[in-house]
């Protein structure tokens, strides 16, 4: 047998004006979301190659965006469409896609941080070293930036879609996880770029990658006197 190494999932959707991080458009502009959008996906992809290496896979949404992402995420990743209908579909079989070709642990990241730090890997891999099932990143304002699993877990991503999309999904996946009789581990929450004030926030902290930061500079509107 192989030995197991750590492989690392994007789940990531295509920088398309109007259609990325809608509620950030009054402060950034559509293309300003866009181009936040782009920054975000390769600054994700780059933190999956410092954990996984060559075993870096993305999942794109929609499923036609897979030149926008090549350009974005270079050659070495793994691409290809989410499948599914809703987001616990999509994650079922993008996860089972990569345990079809990886038999380690697998880390699934959202590109929604302003900065991902090795820390997040390296908690979340001792967790499931220690014997957790399943190791979940909470954001602040509901949602999940990470999920860790050593193995497949049909059971997690059984959660009923309404889970998913709810604001309080942290304690819905955690309630849940304990039923179906999962060991979790829980990393610290951490402050998404999901609204206005997270943008400010971001740009408040000098450790952001210049490159997020150049662009949250960059598009930022400032208020027209009246």
């Amino acid at each position: 047998m192989s030995r197991a190494r750590t492989a690392v999932l994007v789940m990531a959707r295509a920088p398309r004006r109007g259609e990325v991080r809608r509620a950030l458009e009054p402060l950034l502009g559509a293309g300003g979301c866009a181009a936040l959008q782009s920054a975000l996906i390769v600054h994700a992809v780059g933190w999956a190659t410092q954990v996984a290496g060559d075993a870096v896979h993305v999942a794109h949404d929609p499923p036609d965006a897979g030149p926008e992402l090549r350009a974005l995420v270079g050659p070495g990743a793994a691409l290809f469409p989410q499948n599914g209908d809703g987001i616990a579909a999509r994650l079922a079989d993008a996860a089972a896609r990569v345990f079809g070709r990886a038999n380690g642990p697998l880390v699934i990241v959202w590109p929604d941080l302003p900065r991902l730090r090795p820390e997040h890997a390296t908690a979340a891999l001792n967790d499931l070293g220690n014997r957790c099932d399943v190791v979940l990143g909470p954001v602040i304002d509901g949602g999940l930036y990470l999920i860790a699993i050593s193995r497949p877990l049909p059971r997690l991503f059984a959660l009923p879609e309404h889970a998913w999309r709810s604001p309080d999904v942290m304690s819905i996946a955690t309630a849940a996880s304990r039923d179906a009789g999962l060991e979790i581990g829980l990393l610290r929450a951490e402050r998404a770029l999901h609204r206005p004030a997270d943008v400010r926030a971001a740009l408040a902290d000098p450790t952001i990658p210049e490159p997020v930061a150049r662009v949250l500079r960059g598009a930022i509107r400032e208020p027209q006197p009246g």
